[in-house]
């Protein structure tokens, strides 16, 4: 499969979402949540942060999902797909190029492609959980059914919001 730049990751998600019938903007299955966003994780991205090599980790799955509402609102289902690119400027919220400079050679910053699912208050539940490729979009099958029957297996019910987004985790 052909990479894509990881600035690019972010639509591909949102078109991914809409072949599977949902509306990017307003997804209400979660089901079909994970379906899309499980074809977005086996998308290589280009472009990663690879100052390390051998047995790093370049690209991770993270899960999480309180045990119930929080005091700062109601559940929220968070998947994202988290991994390291070379040192950036943000300008509200948009990543720039990198500077090349020297200074740069060893700074990274750690981003995530999001998918947040809100839930009614009183929805309960429990995962906080990640899985990790050793190359991007090389996650082992059984870490994704693992990570599918966690999602799928809650019976959250119908997601009242949802959010898709770029975000800088520094």
């Amino acid at each position: 499969m052909t990479a894509l730049s990881w600035r690019d990751g972010l639509q591909e998600l949102r078109r991914l979402l809409a072949a599977e019938g949902g509306d990017p903007d307003c997804i209400r299955d979660v089901g079909l949540a994970w379906r899309g966003f499980r074809a977005f994780l086996v998308v290589p991205l280009d472009g990663l942060f690879d100052r390390w090599e051998g047995d790093v980790e370049a690209d991770t799955l993270v899960l999480e999902f309180g045990v119930s509402e929080w005091p700062d609102g109601p559940p929220r289902l968070l998947l994202a797909r988290r991994f390291a690119i070379p040192a950036v400027e943000w300008r509200d919220g948009v990543p720039g190029e990198p500077s090349g400079g020297e200074d740069d050679l060893d700074l990274a910053y750690t981003v995530q492609i999001e998918m947040e699912l809100t839930f009614p208050p009183g929805t309960s539940g429990e995962a906080d959980g990640f899985w990790t490729a050793a190359r991007s979009g090389e996650f082992e099958v059984t870490a994704l059914a693992e990570a599918g029957e966690l999602v799928t297996g809650f019976r959250l019910g119908r997601p009242i919001l949802s959010g898709i987004a770029l975000t800088n985790c520094n």
